[in-house]
């Protein structure tokens, strides 16, 4: 549990009780973790594999909306609102996850200050990145890519010329930005035609941060 982003930081004997009342499940590749519809048995939290949140539309055409790393948490506002999913979540990759309960989550609340703060912080972050995946869906493809790189390079660190790992496969990538797979290698080459970045397989060398934040603007 202290591994959790959204734990850093609370009191040894508050965390201890989350951890009590809270549950590990192991999900086999494949597997349905949330399903559209469904009621969610409290906040989720990845403590190793991968889970993708994505929304289908009637022709089955599928949104990746975020591909959830270990160590982050989901469904926090499905859970303590106690509504529906309205996305669904496939396990990637075996994985572990553990249910945090919304009782024990809002105990915590009363409790630790500094937890509150942090849990009304994520909330607010991922209520900006909504809007941005709002804005994002009114670019063209070229600017949606430039800013997507341009996100895994700023987590890379420094400002220079870097090398990133695509974190997921090409399709979950076109999948995450709303554009076929055909249209994702188009836009890869283009940017590798302005001298943006080279690509090797997943691996792909920023080459001109500038130059890719003006392509994405």
């Amino acid at each position: 549990m202290p591994r959790l982003r959204l734990f850093w930081g609370v009191a040894p004997a508050n965390l201890l009780f989350v951890t009590r009342e809270s549950r590990a499940i192991a999900i086999e590749r494949g597997a349905s973790v949330v399903q559209r519809g469904a009621r969610l048995p409290g906040i989720l939290a990845l403590a190793y594999g991968s889970v993708k949140i994505s929304l289908r539309g009637h022709g089955g055409e599928e949104r990746v909306l975020q591909v959830v790393a270990p160590g982050q948490t989901f469904g926090e506002a499905t859970a303590l609102l106690g509504r529906t999913a309205h996305s669904e979540a496939i396990a990637l990759a075996d994985s572990k996850l553990i249910v945090i309960p919304v009782a024990a989550v809002f105990a915590l609340m009363e409790h630790d200050a500094r937890f509150a703060r942090s849990l009304a912080l994520l909330l607010a972050k991922r209520s900006l990145e909504m809007l941005g995946e709002v804005e994002a869906g009114m670019q063209r493809g070229t600017q949606r890519l430039a800013c997507y790189l341009g996100a895994l390079a700023a987590g890379a660190g420094g400002n220079g010329d870097c090398s990133v790992r695509l974190p997921v496969s090409k399709t979950l990538i076109a999948a995450r930005l709303g554009v076929k797979k055909e249209t994702l290698s188009r836009l890869l080459r283009g940017l590798a035609a302005q001298g943006l970045i080279s690509v090797a397989n997943r691996e792909v060398r920023i080459l001109d941060r500038p130059g890719l934040e003006a392509a994405g603007r």
